[in-house]
C-alpha cells in the first residue's frame, strides 16, 4: 500500500492496512472530524504491531527559506519535538477510542534532513515528551509507545527495506 504526503511516497507492502490519517476530505476514509486534535500522517497496521508515522519534509528543493527558518528554529527551542509528541499522543487517543489498538504501537517519522547527528537527539526530545515521559508507572500493565525513532530519508530506507521511501513528481 503506497501512502503519500506531497510529493514524499512510502511503500508499506507488507500492510495490512495503511491510511491517511491526517486526511481533511470528509468523504475519505481516514478522515475523523476532529480538526482540534493533532494527527499523525499515516496509520499502519502490520500483522503484530500498529506503526503511527510523522512526515516533514524540510528538505523538499521547493521548500521557501521562510518554512526552512522556521523549521530549523522550532527544531532548537523544542516545539517541533512538543509538536510530534502531541500529533502521537491524540492520534493515540483517538485511535484507543475507535478501539483500534489492540497492538504494540511504534512511532516512527520521516524528517528529510541531511544532518544524520540530529536525528538521534530528536528521537530523544520526542519520546521524552510521550507519557510516562520516562517515569516507571507500575500500574501501568501496557506501554502507550514500543518505540520512538526519527530518520532521514536515507536511514529510512537502510532501516525499512520493505518500506522504501522516495521522492515522487506530483501527479
Amino acid at each position: 500500500m503506497k501512502l503519500r504526503e506531497r510529493d514524499l511516497e512510502i511503500d508499506f507492502t507488507d500492510a495490512i492496512d495503511a491510511i491517511v490519517f491526517d486526511q481533511m476530505k470528509a468523504d475519505q476514509p481516514g478522515y475523523h472530524g476532529i480538526g482540534q486534535m493533532h494527527r499523525v500522517d499515516f496509520v499502519v497496521e502490520l500483522e503484530a504491531a500498529i506503526v503511527f508515522v510523522e512526515v516533514k519534509d524540510p528538505g523538499n528543493p521547493k521548500a521557501q527559506a521562510e518554512g526552512l527558518a522556521k523549521f530549523h528554529g522550532e527544531l532548537q527551542d523544542g516545539t517541533l519535538s512538543d509538536t510530534f509528541a502531541a500529533k502521537f499522543i491524540d492520534t493515540f487517543l483517538y485511535r484507543w477510542a475507535e478501539e483500534c489498538l489492540q497492538k504494540p504501537v511504534h512511532y516512527v517519522s520521516l524528517v528529510t534532513l541531511e544532518d544524520n547527528e540530529l536525528l538521534p537527539n530528536f528521537s530523544d526530545e520526542i519520546a521524552k515528551k510521550l507519557p510516562p515521559m520516562g517515569k516507571s508507572v507500575p500500574r501501568w500493565k501496557r506501554q502507550l509507545v514500543e518505540n520512538c525513532q526519527v530518520f532521514n530519508i536515507e536511514l529510512w530506507n537502510a532501516s525499512f527495506p520493505k518500506w522504501p521511501a522516495a521522492r515522487v513528481a506530483k501527479v
